[in-house]
């Protein structure tokens, strides 16, 4: 199968190789003709120009019309040069098509049973990692309140407090109430009464004024 390939794939380089050395042919026999063709107008037009050089009197430099001759023949074919180079190798071909399957081979013979092996033993794998630690619960129902227990035994005596700095002193007191004021007693110079300011009409009973801290002047 691989020679068949290999095959097929030198034909098709070598008719690649065929196919393009014909078209250079061609294009070197196309180029010739052009070229004696351009020739052959050039010459054309020489002569015409001497023609026209010769009517006005003068002398051509290239020469009288016709002086040069038509192109020759074409000449004998040369040998054969020396063959080029290989070309690249083609594309693959396309893919064959599959071949009949072959056939079936006869069943072999039963092979003989191996002999039985020994149960094997194997060492006990390392302890497991712990696993993650699960979520929290819901709290339960909050129990029933317990008896109160007994009393503890008394403390110890707390240590005596610090003394408390004085106060300021307060601002003095009304000495006798509204409407009176402290004159000397009548019976005794030397005492202080809350008297009414105002004095009292003759027939208004006589009422004692508050009784208040007297004040005794001393000499």
């Amino acid at each position: 199968m691989k020679s068949v390939r290999t095959d097929r794939r030198a034909d098709a380089v070598f008719a690649v190789g065929v196919v393009i050395a014909v078209a250079l042919l061609a294009w070197v026999v196309i180029t010739m003709q052009s070229l004696a063709h351009d020739l052959r107008d050039a010459n054309s037009a020489r002569d015409q120009l001497a023609r026209q050089v010769q009517g006005l009197g003068a002398s051509p430099v290239a020469g009288p019309p016709g002086s040069r001759g038509e192109p020759g023949g074409a000449g004998h074919e040369g040998p054969a040069g020396v063959p080029g180079p290989s070309g690249p190798p083609g594309s693959p071909g396309p893919v064959g098509s599959p071949g009949a399957a072959g056939r079936t081979g006869p069943t072999g013979a039963a092979g003989i049973d191996g002999a039985v092996g020994s149960p094997g033993t194997g060492a006990t794998g390392p302890a497991g990692a712990d696993g993650q630690q699960g979520l929290q619960g819901d709290p339960g129902p909050a129990g029933s309140q317990g008896d109160p227990g007994p009393a503890g035994p008394a403390g110890p005596a707390g240590q005596d407090g610090a003394d408390g700095k004085d106060g300021t002193d307060g601002a003095p007191g009304p000495v006798c109430p509204t409407g009176y004021s402290q004159q000397p007693a009548l019976d005794d110079p030397d005492a202080l009464v809350c008297r009414r300011d105002s004095p009292s009409s003759p027939s208004a009973p006589s009422s004692s004024p508050p009784a208040v801290a007297q004040d005794r002047r001393r000499p």
